[in-house]
């Protein structure tokens, strides 16, 4: 019998993070058709689709209708979560055997919403945030996941859907059932614990504040970790955006990817302090787009600073460090990762997008 996937984008999903902004919900009215045009999310199930058709699998697909189905937007249209819970509830009342859906957090917890554990549900990290256990690593795994699905070597699993409160602390929102295979999904977002974890942030941070020239252009990327760098400078940081603190002591917060792109351009020394996503390894594609190929760029590899307290590094599993973007990156090798005062481990950074696999070998010859 042939399966019969259905398929499901946040039209808008993941253009907030250049622009910022910590979620689409956040997207001001305005922008939905702009958002919507940049279509990163249809990009993303496209992406997804090629890599199940290279796989040498059939199904059959079925598509959410209009937008959300990425379709190209009409002048003038727009959705809404109700009509993600909809689409989501139409498609299962059409006896599809797996939902494929694009978006981010927010997105999972209107499918969560709309289906609970009724389908399983194979997310393609398009967001701006994605910490949920529901998502591939990238939306290339995301087709090779389907792929095993289809062939019937994906059994489903409970898996928990997570999103950020007022209070900016993830927490369990919903469950969905979710594919499992050898094409493992990207396990959800930890927070690290306090006491030894916070001395082992305050250690790296006084290591790294201490030994940097003077006339350094700081560029300060989300978490708790490289927000401990911060503080050593004197600022309280966003924590969940990017901040920059000049050479003059002047601080910028939550800064765009437009804006990052001319501050680092201009600076005589830009330095980057890149955290680690805590139970998942990711270095880039999770909460800080604005740390866009361009501004990469422009900072140079040699100018990043990886930290990660121990307790981050213990929980990588493989041990090894992902990036998920749209645009090749220097990163992507053998790189220095800080972990306390004077204390550090060199570990490989990969494509999300690699086969599961090589990166177990990597892990492997650590």
């Amino acid at each position: 019998m042939t399966v019969r996937v259905g398929v499901l984008v946040n039209p808008i999903a993941g253009f907030g993070g250049m622009l910022a902004l910590h979620g689409t919900d956040q997207l001001p009215a305005d922008r939905f058709e702009e958002a919507a045009q940049a279509n990163r999310a249809g990009r993303r199930m496209t992406q997804a689709l090629d890599a199940f058709l290279r796989a040498g699998v059939e199904a059959e697909l079925v598509q959410a209708p209009g937008l959300l189905g990425a379709e190209h937007p009409a002048i003038g249209a727009r959705t809404t979560r109700d009509d993600t819970i909809a689409a989501a509830r139409d498609l299962l009342a059409g006896g599809v055997d797996v939902l494929l859906f694009a978006g981010g957090d927010g997105t999972a917890t209107d499918i969560a919403e709309a289906i609970g554990t009724r389908m399983p549900v194979i997310g393609i990290p398009s967001g701006v945030k994605m910490h949920s256990e529901v998502f591939s690593r990238s939306p290339v795994a995301a087709g090779r996941l389907l792929a095993d699905f289809v062939r019937g070597h994906a059994p489903s699993e409970l898996a928990d859907v997570l999103d950020v409160g007022a209070d900016g602390v993830s927490g369990v929102v919903g469950t969905l059932l979710a594919p499992r295979s050898s094409e493992v999904l990207q396990g959800a977002k930890s927070s690290a614990p306090a006491g030894s974890s916070a001395a082992a942030g305050r250690a790296i941070a006084r290591d790294l504040v201490a030994g940097a020239p003077d006339g350094v252009t700081w560029v300060i990327g989300p978490g708790t970790t490289a927000g401990a760098v911060a503080e050593e400078l004197g600022l309280a940081p966003t924590l969940r955006g990017v901040d920059v603190r000049h050479p003059s002591g002047e601080v910028e917060r939550d800064v765009t990817e437009d804006r990052l792109h001319v501050v680092v351009g201009e600076a005589g020394h830009p330095r980057l302090v890149l955290g680690v996503v805590g139970g998942q390894g990711f270095l880039l594609g999770r909460g800080n787009q604005q740390l866009s190929a361009r501004v990469i760029e422009a900072i140079g590899v040699e100018n990043i600073d990886i930290v990660a307290t121990p307790e981050k590094v213990g929980a990588l599993q493989p041990p090894v460090l992902l990036v998920d973007v749209d645009e090749p990156t220097a990163l992507v090798g053998y790189r220095r990762v800080r972990t306390g005062f004077r204390t550090s481990i060199v570990l490989k950074v990969v494509d999300a997008a690699a086969q599961p696999e090589s990166v177990q070998k990597v892990g492997e010859r650590r």
